[in-house]
């Protein structure tokens, strides 16, 4: 069997977390980089350190010089701003894609690949990693059983420590990313939606930015701010660039667009929410909650939970813990802890979710089979309704997803 040949398109931090699973096996053994294009040449100098074990790798700049090295799949990493194009490019020249999640910054986007992808005949696999986590693939695995019955309602909570850094890097600009709903409310609605089991069909939303305000006190840059010694977000410039450097091998300024990496959270041009309360309506009458917090600074509560409410039970789940309860209504029942697959160490990034990602993929490409389970229609569901929800905040009334 011949390897599946990839080209990477964007080699950015996502673009090159894919590198060392795919030089090592199994994957070496099943699939082989043979381009990669980014527009920043420190970025592709950065590559061809990452990958000088591969002769045959092609660097380039213009995605026109990766599709003529006939790749089998193209793995587009870039910034959402350049997700409809590139996949849509890609599809044209006849290759299969592997798309980062979000699918896109607008639904608009979305159905503008979707269309390319009939047109070409070709696959578009949507890298929700969450999906290949064992807690959500459990969750989902206990819905479908039947062992809390008729899901009726959800919570999702997501309060990400991290959701600082957001403000000083390109997320912060609805023309880049979409908005934070977007870029990283897209991976709990795709989970909301798919233990709906449902289409979702309306949104209402409140948010707004409340905390990462102007501040007339700060400066633009922590480097030359007087309250680096009271400020909670300080970052002490020449940590960062070394850490960065650490991690990535370049330097900061080109990881952060160009951008220092100290830029001011607050004093920050942005035009996006720290903060949204989600409700989402499906056709089969489940209704669901999500809040997405990007203003928390505490990594004890940091990450994701859900409670799924059924007609026989519940189901609560925490991801960082990796725990599962299941609670009959029956009275005096003890929870139920179901086992969830154990990850084998250094099996790789995102709780292992990665990893049986791109074992999928390739998989699927290598033995011609449809794509079943990374579809378009669910990544264009999970940006449509954080586009309903920002668009709730902004005009506040209740959003029909079918009117988008």
């Amino acid at each position: 069997m011949q390897k599946v040949r990839i080209g990477i398109l964007g080699f950015g931090n996502r673009g090159y977390s894919f590198v060392v699973p795919l030089l090592t096996e199994p994957f070496s053994a099943q699939a082989e980089i043979i381009a990669v294009c980014d527009p920043n040449e420190l970025k592709l100098d950065f590559a061809r350190g990452s990958l000088q074990a591969c002769p045959q790798v092609h660097y380039c700049r213009e995605i026109s010089a990766l599709l003529a090295q006939h790749p089998d799949v193209v793995f587009v990493t870039t910034p959402q701003f350049a997700h409809a194009s590139c996949a849509i490019a890609a599809l044209e020249a006849g290759c299969d894609v592997f798309l980062e999640k979000p699918m896109a910054r607008s639904s608009a986007e979305c159905r503008a690949i979707i269309a390319a992808e009939k047109r070409s005949g070709r696959r578009v696999f949507m890298g929700f990693n969450l999906r290949f986590n064992p807690v959500c693939a459990k969750t989902l695995e206990l819905i479908a059983g039947g062992r809390i019955g008729r899901v009726q309602q959800m919570v999702c909570t997501d309060y990400y420590s991290g959701g600082f850094s957001y403000f000083r890097r390109w997320h912060r600009l609805r023309a880049n990313s979409g908005g934070l709903t977007v870029e990283k409310g897209c991976h709990s609605i795709d989970q909301l939606n798919s233990y709906a089991g449902s289409i979702p069909v309306r949104v209402a939303a409140f948010g707004g930015l409340d905390r990462f305000k102007p501040d007339p006190e700060g400066s633009d840059y922590c480097s030359n701010c007087g309250k680096a010694g009271t400020c909670p977000y300080y970052m002490d410039m020449a940590k960062a660039e070394e850490t960065t450097r650490i991690t990535t091998g370049i330097d900061g300024i080109v990881v952060n667009g160009g951008e220092k990496l100290d830029l001011c959270v607050f004093n920050s041009d942005k035009d996006t929410n720290d903060n949204i309360t989600i409700i989402i309506e499906y056709e089969n009458s489940v209704r669901a909650s999500l809040v997405e917090c990007f203003t928390s600074s505490c990594q004890a509560t940091t990450g994701r939970q859900f409670i799924i409410n059924g007609w026989n039970g519940q189901i609560w789940t925490e991801l960082k813990d990796r725990k599962i309860q299941v609670f009959d209504n029956a009275p005096g029942q003890p929870a139920l802890s179901p086992e969830i697959p154990a990850i084998p160490a250094g099996s790789g990034r995102h709780g292992g979710a990665d990893n049986q990602m791109l074992e999928y993929v390739i998989s699927t490409i290598a033995h011609d089979r449809p794509n079943l389970d990374m579809l378009t229609r669910d990544g264009y569901y999970a940006v449509a309704v954080a586009e309903a929800a920002e668009r709730s905040v902004e005009e506040g009334r209740m959003i029909e997803i079918e009117k988008l």
